[in-house]
């Protein structure tokens, strides 16, 4: 079962130069982004633009044997 999350607690968010850095290592759609990986603005993330997503809350499951969250969706 999912938990919930808020973004600025997954993400870190550079406004100034338009880049977002996860602060854990994440899968979004498939798509495994490590802790610290660079995701510049109008980049795709896992098919997705993140910048459209700050934010929202984020449903999550995290795997503590890999310290992954897998995002299973936003709201």
């Amino acid at each position: 079962m999912p938990s919930r999350y808020e973004f600025y607690t997954i993400f870190f968010v550079n406004y100034a130069l338009g880049y977002i850095v996860p602060r854990y290592n994440v899968v979004i759609n498939g798509v495994r982004f490590n802790q610290g990986t660079t995701i510049n603005r109008n980049s795709l993330a896992g098919g997705l633009n993140l910048f459209d997503y700050i934010g929202r809350g984020i449903a999550g499951r995290w795997d503590p044997l890999s310290r992954t969250l897998t995002i299973d969706g936003f709201y």
